[in-house]
């Protein structure tokens, strides 16, 4: 008789398939009415497909805006609400959309002709050779990238540059997970510095865009690099601590091939200049972050600088994965359904910070498991409907909380890529992650709230 695994993913469908028939079914559950149940319906159906991955995330993201369409638009024409499609295709195609289009483009150029690569090997050449001087300079270089790149393809690189020299040490050396941790860990702290350093950060921007209450792109840094610097510094200590090795010393090879500057990489580099200018100083050219980010697309495939190619090779799934989280905002806005869940909710009359912390442990577990990007995507609509006096930071609190939780594989990208690599376990990512995570957390919820009430951004 042959025996067959039930895969906790399939057990999770299932139980969320059940809710959602069960909320079909019944005619009013717990007083919802007609669009706030079809929009209650297509958020199970959209977390279900997000935490168990049984389809890529950006098809459920297509599948959130096919439901929107075909069953939340005519439920809300039907209940004297009528609202047009492009309410639900709008976030497809939006600023902030455009701004992770950008930072793609700047990614996909730097790394065609080799100035990420050339940037890096001059960083880590200047560490020197001790093996805790090389990982603090790893692990620095790899935040400062993530700030402005995409952090998986920041991760990409830092890992393809640095893995000759962490496979150069001896097979047990534990300075081997040390190093391939440092790379991932960095990348998703360096993410909290800016707002296009990580998806939940431009998530969380782009409501707060919506409802005007958007920071600047310059107080974003003010409020998250500070605590880049602090997470860095503790998550370097703490990975010396766990994985001290018997190597103290390493050979820095400096003579990997570098093409040299053409005209072409100066034009990436002064665009790349221009493009961060431009996001810096949002505020005194009244253009937006999104705007901006047309500048290296305009610029680097009209000059040829970049092919269709390079087009095609860009992360479109990402934006479709963002896109059906702004979709899926709509519906939960225009349905109602986020005013049901705040007045079903027991912190409907607690303070900015106990909804703060409330909200970013939920990140943190849920982010534990299941992408940062659907966690924020499913979060931080209902935080931007709480009737709370400011809003802001607890936004922003959320988006740092699903940044900062990467105990395992599947939490991140970067994990993800580290793991792949065949040098860790999974047990070697829980420990440093869950201390991480936990630390984090505490610091953001203690001095980073008190930091960012002195920058005034509330």
């Amino acid at each position: 008789m042959s025996s067959r695994r039930v895969s906790w993913k399939n057990v999770v469908f299932s139980a969320a398939a059940l809710v959602a028939l069960v909320l079909l079914i019944v005619e009013s559950p717990l007083g919802m009415d007609g669009p706030s149940k079809a929009a209650g319906v297509v958020l199970v159906i959209a977390a279900t497909l997000w935490i168990t991955e049984v389809v890529p995330l950006f098809v459920t993201s297509l599948v959130v805006l096919f439901c929107c369409l075909v069953w939340v638009r005519p439920v809300l024409e039907q209940s004297g609400n009528p609202v047009e499609a492009t309410k639900f295709l709008a976030p497809f195609f939006s600023d902030i959309i455009l701004l992770f289009l950008g930072g793609f483009v700047l990614s996909s150029a730097l790394h065609k002709y080799q100035l990420d690569h050339r940037i890096a090997l001059a960083i880590i050449t200047r560490t020197g050779r001790s093996i805790p001087r090389l990982l603090f300079g790893v692990m620095l270089l790899t935040a400062c990238l993530s700030m402005w790149l995409s952090n998986t393809a920041t991760a990409a690189t830092m890992l393809a540059l640095c893995l000759p020299f962490i496979r150069s040490l001896p097979p047990n050396d534990r300075y081997r997970q040390a190093l391939l941790l440092g790379i991932a860990f960095a990348a998703n702290l360096g993410g909290l510095g800016t707002p296009i350093g990580s998806p939940p950060n431009a998530i969380a921007l782009q409501y707060m865009r919506q409802a005007g209450l958007a920071p600047q792109f310059w107080m974003w840094m003010l409020i998250g690099v500070p605590g880049v610097v602090v997470m860095l510094t503790l998550t370097w200590a703490l990975l010396l601590y766990l994985f001290r090795g018997q190597q103290r010393e390493v050979e820095v090879a400096a003579d990997q091939p570098v093409n040299g500057l053409n005209k072409r990489s100066w034009i990436v580099i002064g665009g790349t200049l221009v493009t961060i200018a431009g996001w810096m100083t949002t505020e005194s050219h009244g253009y937006s972050a999104g705007t901006v980010a047309l500048v290296p697309l305009v610029l680097f495939f009209g000059l040829k600088i970049l092919s269709v190619e390079d087009l095609r090779a860009l992360s479109w799934d990402v934006l479709l994965l963002m896109g059906g989280g702004g979709c899926l905002g709509v519906a939960i806005d225009l349905s109602g359904l986020d005013d049901w869940i705040i007045g079903n909710i027991p912190l409907h009359d607690s303070s900015v910070f106990t909804v703060m912390v409330a909200f970013g442990l939920l990140a943190i577990v849920m982010s534990s498991v299941m992408s940062n990007t659907a966690t924020a995507n499913l979060l931080l609509p209902i935080v931007m409907g709480l009737a709370i006096s400011s809003v802001t930071p607890v936004m922003i609190g959320v988006a740092f909380a699903c940044s900062l939780a990467m105990p395992l594989p599947i939490s991140t990208p970067p994990n993800a890529m580290a793991f792949g690599t065949g040098e860790l376990k999974t047990i070697d990512m829980l420990k440093p992650g869950l201390v991480i995570a936990v630390v984090g957390a505490m610091l953001a919820f203690s001095t980073g709230y008190w930091w960012w009430d002195i920058v005034g951004l509330f």
